[in-house]
């Protein structure tokens, strides 16, 4: 329906019980005290590497847990999707802080009119705002569709990757088409565009996104894209203009890389002096990124943190392979119309920590670094032992440029438990 919607979900746990008690005042000094920001934490379908096998739709926890950004504790489950009314099947893939809201993109192959955007206030989370409702083009007709990411432009403009394209919507839910009527925003199956892969095939995703700050004199930025596949060539990172797929031409892009083929530095105290970063024949896969700007005096436009996950083999890094790493690349953006992706630098690569990353937040105070990882060190199959997913934390230094683990007693940030399987995103609210 063309029309927001509301729904109500009936809680009948004591969790309920607790999101009706956290309303109630704090003391002046308490209040004062609380500068820390919260870890949103969704726990979907999520992309761990296409060599990875992970939960399902029906075995993960289908769920959004809060977090103490700080100290990781855990605060509340946020939101339950197993237990709100009229939400059979449905997963929670990514969230957006807001302020006193946050926005919502679910998925649901099954009932694939349920793949929505949903505006949910946080002081009554019980309450579902439809923010893009159940048109065609969001629920594509086809399970493989599926709902991965979503980000929120300076113009508030909401672009939302559903596997096979990039869609976009105006901040009251209106659709924006591409070039033609049946073309998305993006698109990463034309195969003239070089931005994405030339070779599209049905394993070739877009598994992630993220908005550059808008170029002087226009009211939105580029957009930066993850393409996955299980060959070398479909792993990528680039750019489309701002404006989208207005041709269908190499016009609309505005960038890109292909990940195998860019020579990667290693850095880092935690990285041994190896002779060179190769890959194997099917490549990695990006899974997840951040994009952070770097204003001036930066001698680049921007940061984009990356985590890498085996793309069809499962291996360890070794002498001559990287497969699970969290690697920055340097952003430039040298016009309105073109941008540069360069000097890759691996920062993280101890597979005993960084194995299988699904997902990655970054909180700007802090100079924090959240990544989602796999608990089963060495497997191709994540789901032994029912585990949950790890979330591990790091403090960024840009300049040096290093990641430190935050671990005094060096087990996870948050151990993996019964609300992080598995973790399809994650976001830094109040």
């Amino acid at each position: 329906m063309g029309r927001n919607l509301t729904q109500k979900m009936v809680i009948t746990t004591m969790t309920g019980m607790a999101l009706l008690l956290t309303g109630c005042p704090k003391k002046a000094d308490e209040a004062s005290a609380i500068t820390t920001k919260n870890l949103y934490v969704s726990s979907g379908v999520c992309n761990s590497g296409i060599g990875m096998t992970t939960y399902t739709a029906a075995t993960a926890s289908r769920v959004i847990s809060k977090w103490d950004g700080n100290s990781g504790k855990f605060l509340e489950t946020f939101l339950d999707l197993n237990i709100a009314t009229g939400f059979s099947n449905t997963l929670p893939q990514q969230i957006i802080d807001q302020g006193d809201s946050v926005l919502l993109l679910t998925e649901n192959a099954t009932t694939m009119t349920e793949r929505k955007i949903y505006k949910i206030k946080k002081n009554d989370p019980n309450v579902f705002i439809t923010k893009v409702p159940n048109t065609s083009i969001i629920a594509a007709p086809v399970a493989t569709h599926i709902s991965r990411s979503m980000q929120v432009d300076a113009d508030g403009m909401m672009l939302m990757s559903r596997s096979f394209g990039i869609e976009k919507f105006t901040p009251i839910g209106a659709f924006v088409a591409g070039a033609t009527a049946i073309l998305p925003y993006a698109n990463p199956a034309a195969a003239s565009l070089p931005c994405f892969n030339a070779a599209a095939s049905a394993t070739n995703f877009v598994g992630d996104i993220a908005l550059m700050t808008p170029f002087t004199g226009r009211s939105s930025g580029k957009i930066l894209f993850a393409n996955n596949g299980t060959a070398i060539t479909d792993n990528r990172l680039g750019a489309i203009q701002s404006t989208g797929l207005t041709s269908g031409t190499v016009a609309d892009c505005a960038g890109g890389a292909q990940i195998s083929t860019t020579a990667h530095t290693l850095f880092g105290t935690n990285i041994s002096a190896l002779p060179a970063v190769a890959f194997t024949a099917n490549g990695v896969n990006p899974t997840s990124m951040v994009y952070i700007p770097t204003p001036a005096p930066a001698t680049t436009t921007g940061k984009l943190l990356v985590t890498y996950a085996p793309a069809l083999a499962t291996g360890l890094n070794n002498t001559v392979q990287l497969n699970h790493a969290i690697v920055m690349w340097d952003v430039n953006e040298t016009s309105i119309s073109a941008i540069t992706l360069t000097l890759p630098t691996v920062l993280y690569r101890d597979h005993s920590v960084v194995f299988a990353p699904s997902a990655i937040a970054y909180d700007s105070t802090t100079s924090s670094v959240y990544v989602a990882v796999s608990p089963v060190i060495g497997s191709a199959t994540l789901t032994t032992g029912n585990q949950g997913y790890n979330i591990e934390k790091f403090t960024l230094d840009l300049a040096a440029p290093s990641l430190t683990r935050v671990s005094p007693d060096f087990t996870p940030f948050i151990k993996g438990n019964a609300q992080t399987k598995c973790i399809s995103s994650m976001t830094m609210g109040l």
